[in-house]
């Protein structure tokens, strides 16, 4: 939004120059992009961030810098003059919900000409072209107060009546543009008995244009729902001044000022007869709002101290007025066109905003570690990243949503979490594992000649579950890793394949990551898990708790892959590994007896599980 500095002086009196008023709105929030020279002099280009529509005109911008200079703010000039006969024309609302309040009022006597220069040279200065005296007040006004306005050719109407209705599906309407438009049932529409002369909030119709002909005009000041307005417009392409501030929300108790100042323009400027005996049709004001603020919280959340006072000096600047006032919380009144406030922590940000950011002490941060150190998750993360790295395995970063994969549990497939909207197949639902992703590297880095191929990653999986009483979503973390290949660089092994990685390597890698979780009684039992090699694999126990899964990925599932070697794999529960971490530490004793070592050969069936005769031999007293 461009604004020339010397129009927003006019409603606050301060004496700074443009750069310093250009530091002084971007400090506040509104950040000037750029500062450029016109007729009238500097001209400020801000960007105003899409919950603050009430700083889309002159008077909102002012506000903001009578808040930051303590100045005063003058009000929007306009002369009133009550009517005392009746309307000649009327308004039906026949969409309460989409159109809270529509006003209006007819000129007669139109003499359409040029508008002044010095208005000329504003709107040029704000980047709109001037027309002719009726479009450049109406722009002008809007740009004044953020309220957009809208002239008829009231002889151009088919009756003497406007309502404010939903479109009839495939209704026709020709815009301003000279674009003849089809209508849908979602968008609003202003219409008199006959047809639709202008979509709400975006455009008017090109059958009640005002034109050199026109000799009385009506009009329009409305309050239409941002919701409504931004679907017609993004539905039909259409970007106008009036729909950027609708979609962004307009004041229902500024559509009879900005009618009021556009009147006085027309009566002031001589372009014709005010009829100021208009229609003011409210189908719904804005609900009175309050918000309690706790001082303390003020100081607590900003980081230095705010006295009570100056809280409710620095809020009522912005026209946000105490109510109630107690010793430690105030009440205060939210006026209409801030609908961004809400909370209380809303109105701490005002203050901190107002009063400056520069203001809030600096301090290091406490601690000595980066982000997640110091907590216990990150500090036992960092420990397995070690154990890892120092195997020489390289830590990758995979993406949490991933296709379907032959390398998840297919037994539990129905649990899976699929996307409602995906953008493509291959990010239709969250992963279960970190397997499918871990492999997915591995062959692409197969695929261009990357040795060792050895990877793993710490990261976060999902899962849905049918109980009795509904699906339950749960988020856990898994650690996992893939080897395939040797277990060191080509330049040391050359051309030896005996060195390439098997399932007693993986094994160990494991074993030394539970031992440095503090796991010295894990148990590998029989696997059942279809993605592993029958004879080649195991289940992690701990405590009786499968935690985990260790082995070679079977062969028909890894045959299409560029890899030729094994393919080892592990995937463990984090989040048990991390719990263990907090259990109370038991003190063991050492033995009092001398150990006795002792060479044993047991003969027994080949059937039996090597972990049956770890058992049993850990038994022998």
């Amino acid at each position: 939004m461009r604004l020339s500095v010397e129009w927003i002086k006019e409603y606050v009196p301060i004496d700074d120059d443009a750069e310093a008023i250009a530091d002084k709105l971007t400090m506040a929030g509104l950040e000037v992009e750029e500062k450029a020279e016109s007729s009238l002099g500097a001209v400020l280009d801000i960007k105003v961030t899409p919950n603050r529509g009430d700083c889309l005109s002159v008077i909102g911008v002012a506000r903001e810098l009578s808040a930051a200079y303590k100045v005063g703010l003058k009000s929007v000039p306009s002369s009133v003059v009550s009517g005392v006969d009746k309307p000649r024309f009327s308004v039906e609302i026949g969409a309460a919900e989409l159109c809270s309040r529509y006003a209006g009022r007819l000129v007669s006597n139109v003499k359409i000409g040029p508008s002044p220069q010095w208005m000329q040279d504003r709107l040029a200065a704000a980047g709109m072209r001037p027309i002719n005296n009726v479009v450049d007040i109406t722009n002008y006004v809007m740009l004044e107060t953020g309220q957009p306005l809208h002239a008829f050719d009231f002889n151009m109407l088919n009756g003497e009546g406007i309502i404010v209705r939903t479109a009839v599906a495939g209704e026709l309407l020709t815009t301003l543009d000279g674009v003849e438009r089809t209508l849908s049932h979602e968008m609003l529409v202003i219409a008199d008995v006959r047809r639709p002369i202008a979509l709400a909030g975006v455009m008017g119709g090109a059958d009640t244009e005002v034109g050199d002909s026109t000799t009385t005009l009506l009009l329009e000041s409305a309050a239409f729902h941002p919701l409504v307005v931004r679907r017609a417009a993004k539905s039909l392409d259409m970007r106008t001044e009036a729909s950027y501030r609708f979609e962004r929300g307009v004041d229902p108790n500024g559509v009879q000022l900005a009618l009021d100042r556009a009147c006085s323009l027309f009566a002031e400027l001589g372009v014709g007869e005010v009829d100021w005996a208009g229609v003011d049709n409210i189908a719904e004001l804005p609900i009175e709002r309050a918000i309690l603020l706790r001082t303390d919280r003020v100081c607590q959340m900003l980081g230095f101290h705010v006295p009570a006072d100056v809280i409710i000096e620095t809020l009522h600047s912005l026209g946000i007025t105490a109510t109630e006032k107690h010793i430690d919380q105030t009440l205060f009144h939210i006026p209409s066109w801030r609908p961004d406030l809400v909370r209380e922590i809303d109105l701490v940000e005002e203050v901190g905003r107002v009063l400056g950011y520069e203001h809030i002490p600096e301090s290091l941060p406490r601690g000595y570690s980066t982000q997640g150190g110091d907590s216990k998750w990150g500090l036992f993360a960092e420990r397995l990243r070690e154990v890892l790295t120092g195997a020489g395995i390289q830590e990758i970063v995979g993406h949490s949503l991933i296709a379907e994969s032959k390398f998840e549990d297919t037994k539990t497939v129905e649990n899976r979490t699929a996307i409602r909207s995906a953008l493509s197949a291959e990010l239709s639902g969250l992963r279960r594992s970190l397997l499918p992703g871990l492999v997915d590297v591995l062959e692409r880095n197969a695929r261009r000649g990357s040795a060792p191929l050895h990877f793993f990653e710490i990261g976060h999986v999902f899962h849905k579950y049918t109980l009795e009483s509904g699906v339950e979503y749960r988020e856990t973390t898994s650690v996992a890793g893939v080897l395939a290949g040797p277990s060191c660089s080509l330049a040391w092994r050359k051309e030896d394949r005996s060195m390439a990685a098997d399932y007693f390597v993986m094994k160990g890698i494991v074993e030394t990551v539970l031992a440095s979780a503090k796991v010295t009684e894990a148990q590998f039992a029989i696997s059942d898990d279809s993605r592993f090699h029958p004879g080649r694999s195991a289940n992690i126990v701990v405590d009786g708790k499968v935690i985990g899964i260790v082995g070679e990925l079977h062969p028909t599932l890894v045959s299409d892959l560029t890899v030729r070697d094994r393919i080892l794999a592990f995937e463990l529960d984090f989040d048990f590994l991390l719990h263990l971490q907090s259990q109370p530490k038991r003190f063991v004793p050492l033995s009092q007896y001398q150990s006795v070592v002792r060479d044993i050969a047991p003969r027994v069936p080949i059937e039996m599980e090597f972990g049956k005769i770890i058992e049993a031999a850990s038994g022998i007293e």
